[in-house]
């Protein structure tokens, strides 16, 4: 009873905190008969049908329902440029919860209903980080309904499935064609985590740590961060090592990773679900190999000079394993509300997460659905690659975490502060520029690594550059 009463008053203080509307575009005027959702490009016909069929068993609605297709990865930047123009419920990758949140872009669940669906359904992984803070206390922003996680793609025309495994495989299958292992489909943070969430195959250790301990409220602690292990060190310096073998790590050409795959410039790529219909172009359904992002081992140069790990140690690529989630703008209708809430959990039940698998290859975020992606491959539902991809999404999220950024202060620290160059510098063993002074001249020697790993970490946590060295390394940032 505490709890019913608990939700009736957040519903109370949520309902009058945006009850001033907007006389936005896309759906959000006062008055307006219909309700605008963002999905992904790939899914926006799907979710139209669905959306359709929702409106025609529910006459009392009182909306039509548009489903516009957008890139879900620039969505959080749409909305905060201007959230009167934005969809009533829109997608994002859940990052960005704690920024839209706290920019007072989005609107928090209050329907007790949909609340108790999305902690039944879904991994606790999930359910720490789809919450933030308004007016100090903790409220449901993001309703998940798709995973995502990082993977390998290889042409098996010259790779065996065995060479997949690891990246001395590739390697070899590299040596044999005449051409680069692997590729990436670009120089990010999301996309680098291969490397620096790398964790060792005996016991998925690592001492990597990415605010850990942070509090999702806008000016709340950054928590604990470190990136200076002689683990990570380690990793660097055999990434290194691996990028300057002729037959080893390369970025993607200027044409694209896809054409790097289809013309014999790489043999594999990790990417994602959302990578699948470039890749499944550019080598063909029987060609295109699918598995977990592959191991690699220590080697005695990568380790020289470090006391905490040895040459032979083996670790496997890691990945954010993250959820898209469903979004409520701030600035809708406050009319809407109940109207919303009733279509978000409609959209992100089980049910129609099984549907949006097998129409549009969107891996479902709840517990358990592995068991369903079996059956629709038993079944003939999918294909063997589209079962495959499923299959290494959710076993990959053994080897990952979700992306930490409670707040859209730490979002933008990680992403947008440098700290993607300085590691992409030290991965070229070439100078990193930073503004003013070069403070990291050289990235090849230990000590080069050392200060590239404490210059990373201090941008994740002040999001500038320090003004010097510590005397000795490692030092917390």
């Amino acid at each position: 009873m505490k709890k019913i009463i608990s939700l009736l008053l957040a519903l109370f203080m949520i309902t009058c905190l945006v009850a001033c509307g907007s006389d936005g575009s896309s759906g959000n005027k006062k008055g307006s008969s219909e309700i605008v959702i963002w999905v992904g490009e790939e899914s926006a016909e799907f979710y139209q049908g669905v959306c359709d069929k929702y409106v025609e068993e529910h006459p009392d609605l009182g909306y039509t329902i548009t489903v516009k297709g957008m890139d879900t990865g620039a969505v959080a930047g749409v909305v905060t440029n201007d959230p009167s123009a934005a969809a009533d419920i829109y997608t994002t990758a859940h990052d960005n919860i704690g920024k839209l949140a706290s920019t007072q872009c989005a609107k928090p669940f209050a329907d007790e209903s949909l609340i108790n669906q999305v902690l039944a359904d879904n991994p606790a992984s999930f359910k720490n980080v789809i919450y933030s803070t308004l007016d100090g206390k903790e409220y449901l922003y993001g309703v998940p309904y798709i995973s995502q996680a990082l993977f390998l793609y290889y042409n098996k025309e010259k790779v065996t499935d065995e060479q997949a495994q690891s990246f001395e495989g590739l390697r070899q299958a590299a040596q044999a064609a005449g051409t680069k292992a692997i590729t990436v489909t670009g120089d990010d943070g999301y996309n680098m985590s291969f490397a620096l969430l790398a964790t060792k195959v005996d016991d998925h250790s690592t001492s990597v740590k990415i605010y850990e301990g942070a509090e999702a409220v806008s000016g709340g602690s950054k928590g604990v961060s470190n990136c200076q292990g002689d683990d990570t060190v380690a990793i660097v310096r055999w990434l290194q090592e691996y990028a300057a073998d002729p037959n080893g790590f390369k970025w993607a050409s200027s044409d694209g990773w896809d054409a790097d795959l289809r013309n014999n410039g790489a043999l594999a790529v990790i990417g994602g679900a959302w990578h699948y219909n470039a890749a499944k172009a550019a080598l063909g359904e029987t060609n295109l190999g699918i598995a977990l992002i592959p191991t690699f081992t220590l080697t005695e140069s990568a380790v020289e000079g470090l006391s905490s790990v040895s040459a032979g140690d083996t670790y496997r690529g890691g990945t954010f394993a993250d959820c898209k989630v469903f979004m409520l703008n701030a600035h809708s209708d406050p009319e809407k509300y109940t109207a919303l809430q009733d279509i978000v959990k409609y959209l992100s039940s089980k049910e129609i997460q099984n549907e949006s698998y097998v129409n549009c290859l969107n891996v479902p975020a709840y517990v358990g659905a592995s068991e369903y992606i079996k059956s629709c491959y038993e079944s003939s539902s999918v294909t063997e690659s589209q079962y495959n991809l499923a299959c290494m999404q959710v076993e990959m999220a053994e080897w990952g975490i979700p992306q930490p950024f409670l707040t859209g202060t730490l979002n933008t620290y990680y992403y947008s502060k440098n700290a993607p160059a300085v590691f992409r510098a030290m991965i070229d063993k070439t100078a990193y520029p930073t503004t003013g002074d070069q403070i990291l001249e050289e990235t090849e020697s230990l000590e080069g690594v050392r200060k590239g790993l404490y210059l990373m970490e201090y941008l994740w946590m002040h999001g500038l550059n320090p003004s010097e060295f510590p005397a000795s390394l490692p030092e917390q940032a």
